[in-house]
């Protein structure tokens, strides 16, 4: 029952679709077209047109068609390749990130000698490491 007052309306508007076209001759002799029959008017039977393209047309369209598809196609890439760029220096910020984080926690550090026994590493080349790790977060990330 919803339907009703829009199944009415649709078939009023049918009736419309088709324009009724009626051509008459005045007493000056000069033609006219109007939508309204007019006394001693004849109605006119007006056939649609269809413009065919040529093939130029066609093939500059298909052509059109295929640059289109190949920018999107490059722009898809670049925007794959991008994404993957910022993935892989969001991984190296995370690490340097925590390279950094284990400067805050590590008290002494130490590092093997040439025949292999622990030293420890002197406080001012632990600060010069923190600081260029630092600086490269700050470039980076």
């Amino acid at each position: 029952m919803r339907w009703y007052p829009v199944v009415l309306l649709l078939a009023s508007l049918a009736g419309h679709a088709h324009a009724e076209i009626y051509r008459w001759v005045d007493d000056q002799g000069r033609v006219h077209f109007s939508q309204r029959p007019q006394p001693g008017s004849e109605e006119v039977v007006v056939k649609p047109q269809v413009i065919e393209r040529d093939a130029q047309t066609r093939q500059s369209e298909e052509n059109l068609r295929r640059i289109m598809e190949v920018r999107q196609t490059e722009r898809d890439e670049e925007k794959a390749l991008r994404l993957e760029q910022r993935k892989r220096q969001q991984l190296e910020c995370d690490r340097m990130g925590k390279q950094l984080a284990q400067f805050d926690r590590r008290m002494y550090w130490y590092e093997e000698d040439a025949s292999g026994k622990k030293v420890e590493v002197d406080t001012r080349r632990v600060q010069e490491r923190r600081a260029e790790i630092q600086a490269m977060i700050r470039e980076r990330c």
